[in-house]
């Protein structure tokens, strides 16, 4: 005996079948963003970098608070994040970049002894690593030049430049968020 199934049905399991697979891409990976930004004064500036971090294709929404001068960035989902063009389109509406934190589920994600792992190919060096084995859910904070007011990026400069890495691919160097 055969069954026909309705084109509305097929519709619907596929659908379901989409979301299940893209809950599971979920799981690991780059939660949000948290963005801190020098110099937000009024709701124009707050909606002008708003406005700035929302052209960038990976970005699918942006929650700005002028009241903390910072922002949330949730992304879409299997595009890869380039932080780079993220602290770019902060001062390209004419602001700096105060703090770049990343929420980070480490579920499927492997760490070196080192501190060395990889995103969508990026890699990302943990300054003074020490996770716990049961903690997947992690706030880091980017630390390299560009993601920090230069005062605060100098005091990291040395353990930046003392990390071992291989030289042939950019590095992102991060610190736990406490």
């Amino acid at each position: 005996m055969r069954y026909k199934i309705s084109s509305v049905k097929w519709y619907l399991l596929i659908l379901t079948l989409s979301a299940l697979c893209s809950s599971q891409n979920l799981m690991a990976g780059i939660k949000w963003v948290d963005i801190g930004v020098n110099g937000l004064t009024c709701s124009m500036c707050t909606r002008s970098v708003e406005m700035s971090i929302r052209r960038l294709d990976f970005v699918d929404t942006v929650v700005m608070s002028l009241e903390k001068a910072e922002g949330r960035i949730y992304f879409e989902s299997n595009l890869p994040v380039n932080f780079e063009q993220i602290a770019k389109a902060v001062v390209n509406a004419g602001f700096s970049v105060r703090f770049i934190k990343v929420q980070f589920n480490f579920n499927d994600i492997e760490i070196g002894p080192d501190g060395l792992f990889s995103y969508q190919g990026q890699l990302f060096k943990w300054i003074d690593f020490k996770i716990k084995p049961d903690e997947t859910q992690v706030a880091l904070k980017l630390i390299d030049e560009g993601f920090l007011p230069k005062k605060e990026s100098t005091q990291f400069k040395k353990k930046i430049n003392s990390s071992k890495a291989p030289a042939t691919q950019k590095i992102l160097h991060v610190i736990q968020e406490s």
